[in-house]
């Protein structure tokens, strides 16, 4: 259920993400402290850093949309967050992954279970595939596989 909600906000959204050319990060319905909150992140596909006044621009649009919306995509009460993922992102999808190499980024991964003597890793994204990630650690490549990865983000 919590997906359908999902898809009908990403369908309510998108358009105004495309016509600002912004890229929708992460899509989130949670509860936090008791209140249902609906977080979007979201940022410049270029791998520029969006500003707060693109922000507010978008979260307007959002806000409208939302009343004006037929059928609400988020039945009940709920709060709106708006906002960048950060220069610290997590990564979640395998595009995430995808764009963390293309812009030359570091990240850091949490692994589940130590390998190697360690449960964390920092380093470059050579590859990244459906089956695992490859990172240049000190020069040396290691392979983990994505059942392995408990966490990672941009490491800054």
């Amino acid at each position: 259920m919590v997906q359908a909600k999902n898809q009908a906000l990403i369908d309510l959204v998108q358009p105004i993400i495309d016509e600002q050319g912004l890229l929708l990060w992460d899509l989130s319905i949670k509860k936090v402290a008791g209140q249902k909150t609906v977080e979007l992140l979201v940022d410049l596909p270029a791998h520029e850093n969006i500003s707060m006044a693109q922000i507010t621009t978008f979260t307007q649009a959002v806000n409208e949309a939302l009343d004006g919306a037929a059928v609400d995509p988020v039945p009940g009460e709920y709060m709106l967050d708006i906002a960048s993922p950060g220069m610290d992102r997590s990564l979640n999808e395998p595009w995430h992954f995808a764009w963390a190499k293309e812009a030359g980024d570091p990240i850091t991964i949490a692994l589940f279970a130590a390998k190697d003597g360690q449960k964390k890793w920092t380093g470059l994204i050579k590859a990244v595939d459906e089956k695992q990630l490859v990172l240049t650690v000190d020069g040396e490549d290691k392979s983990f596989s994505w059942d392995e990865i408990a966490k990672a983000v941009v490491s800054i």
